[in-house]
C-alpha cells in the first residue's frame, strides 16, 4: 500500500525522500543476505506452508497459504477496529512485528559475533539476546506510546530489510518467486477492494503505526518494503553482482512509477508495477 495525505502535493523532495528510503532498506537487506549466506547454504531451503516435498504445486500451494493468512489477519483487523478495539489491534501487530526483529535480529547478530575469537565466552548469549530485545522494545514503544516518525522510520526500515533478506535466502527459490508474483495480485484486491482499503479507512488515527513508514509526503506499508527488499537479495542471493544491480533498478524504477501516479490518487497498491518489473528482469536473468 501507498498513499499521500490528501492535502498534501507531491514535490520533487518528497519523492526523493521516498526513494532514498526504499534504497536504503535494500542496500541494508543486501548486506544481511551476503553476511548469512553461508548459513543458510548450510541449513538449505526452510520449507513454510502446509506442504513439503518436491512435486511441482507445493509452492504454488505454500505461497498460496500465506497469501490467504495474511487476508485473514487482515480481515481480524478490520473486525477489531470497527468494534473499537484498538488495543487488542494495536497488541497484535506489536507480537507479529516485535517477533520478526527479535528472531531475525538475534539470528544476524549470532552471525557477526560468530567471527570474533570471544565467541564461546558465556556472555555471548546474553549480550545477543539485549541487543535482539532493542528492536523489539522501540516498536512497542512506536506502537504504544509515541509513534516518532525519524525513530519508527529506522526500525522499521531495519525489520523490513531483515525480513525482505530472511525470504530470500531461506525460502526455496520457486516459492520466493511466487510470494511477490501472488502478494503484487493480491495488493490491487486488497487496496481497492478488500480488507486493506478497510483498514485504512476505518483505523483510527495513529493506529496503523508498526505497519507503515512514513517517507517524505508518502506512506509506504511494510510489506511493500518487505518485498521492494526480497527481489534484490534474490538476485543476489542465487545470481550475480550485475543481475541484483538490475533487479534493483528494475524495483525501484517501479516504485518512483507508482509513487508518481499518487499524483491522480490518494492510495494505490505499492507492490504490482514494482514486482512486475522485478520479476521479469529475474526471469531473464535465470534463463
Amino acid at each position: 500500500m501507498s498513499g499521500q495525505p490528501e492535502e498534501k502535493k507531491i514535490t520533487p523532495v518528497g519523492l526523493s525522500a521516498a526513494v532514498i528510503l526504499v534504497l536504503a532498506v535494500q542496500l541494508v537487506a543486501l548486506w544481511i543476505t551476503n553476511y548469512n549466506k553461508p548459513v543458510y547454504v548450510a541449513v538449505g531451503p526452510i520449507s513454510v506452508g502446509p506442504l513439503t516435498g518436491t512435486a511441482p504445486t507445493v509452492p504454488l500451494v505454500n505461497a498460496t497459504t500465506l497469501v490467504i493468512l495474511v487476508f485473514a489477519t487482515t480481515a481480524g483487523l478490520v473486525w477489531l477496529v470497527r468494534r473499537k478495539l484498538v488495543k487488542s489491534f494495536k497488541t497484535i501487530v506489536f507480537v507479529a512485528v516485535a517477533f520478526s526483529a527479535f528472531a531475525l535480529t538475534w539470528f544476524t547478530v549470532d552471525g557477526i559475533f560468530s567471527t570474533f575469537p570471544w565467541y564461546g565466552s558465556p556472555y555471548v548469549l546474553p549480550a545477543e539476546l539485549l541487543i535482539a530485545v532493542v528492536p523489539a522494545a522501540v516498536v512497542g514503544y512506536t506502537i504504544f506510546v509515541r509513534n516518532h516518525w525519524i525513530l519508527s522510520t529506522t526500525i522499521l526500515g531495519l525489520i523490513s530489510a531483515e525480513v525482505g533478506s530472511f525470504f530470500a535466502s531461506a525460502l526455496p527459490l520457486e516459492m520466493a518467486l511466487l510470494l511477490p508474483l501472488l502478494f503484487g495480485i493480491y495488493d490491487i484486491y486488497a487496496v481497492f477492494r478488500g480488507p486493506l482499503k478497510q483498514l485504512v479507512s476505518a483505523a483510527p488515527a495513529g493506529a496503523l503505526a508498526g505497519m507503515s513508514v512514513r517517507a517524505g509526503e508518502f506512506t509506504l506499508g511494510l510489506g511493500d518494503i518487505v518485498f521492494y527488499s526480497m527481489l534484490p537479495s534474490i538476485a543476489l542471493y542465487y545470481l550475480h553482482p550485475l543481475n541484483t544491480v538490475l533487479t534493483l533498478f528494475a524495483v525501484d524504477f517501479g516504485v518512483v512509477f507508482t509513487l508518481y501516479l499518487l499524483t491522480r490518487r490518494r492510495l494505490l497498491p505499492g507492490l504490482p508495477i514494482p514486482m512486475a518489473l522485478g520479476l521479469i528482469v529475474l526471469a531473464v536473468s535465470f534463463h
